[in-house]
């Protein structure tokens, strides 16, 4: 793993708080923070939006593998969350947002 999770409230709260990007999608919002340290990732899927766990579990290792993959090196807090209920569970297509989200963080 070549991450640190972000851990606790008061980690949270520095990045909702002064947020340097804040992005959006149609089902799903990111923040970053520079942090000078290492990259951190914190994701807030609750089940309120995404009732199955498998689908949540899903979303969330798409998250992981494709933000190491463009972030490992950069020093960012960074926190995706989902906006609201996603009621056409499509693999592909939520994929497809995911790396467009990811990608608008790169530039």
């Amino acid at each position: 793993m070549s991450y640190q999770p972000l851990n606790g409230k008061d980690e949270f709260a520095k990045v909702f708080n002064k947020p340097e990007q804040n992005i959006y999608t149609k089902n799903f919002r990111a923040l970053t923070l520079k942090n000078g340290n290492e990259f951190r990732l914190g994701m807030i899927l609750p089940k309120k939006n995404i009732k199955l766990a498998v689908h949540r579990s899903y979303i969330k290792r798409i998250i992981r593998n494709l933000s190491e993959d463009a972030f490992s090196d950069l020093q960012i807090s960074l926190i995706v969350l989902s906006k609201k209920k996603i009621l056409d569970f499509k693999k592909e297509n939520l994929r497809r947002e995911i790396k467009s989200l990811l990608y608008k963080i790169e530039r």
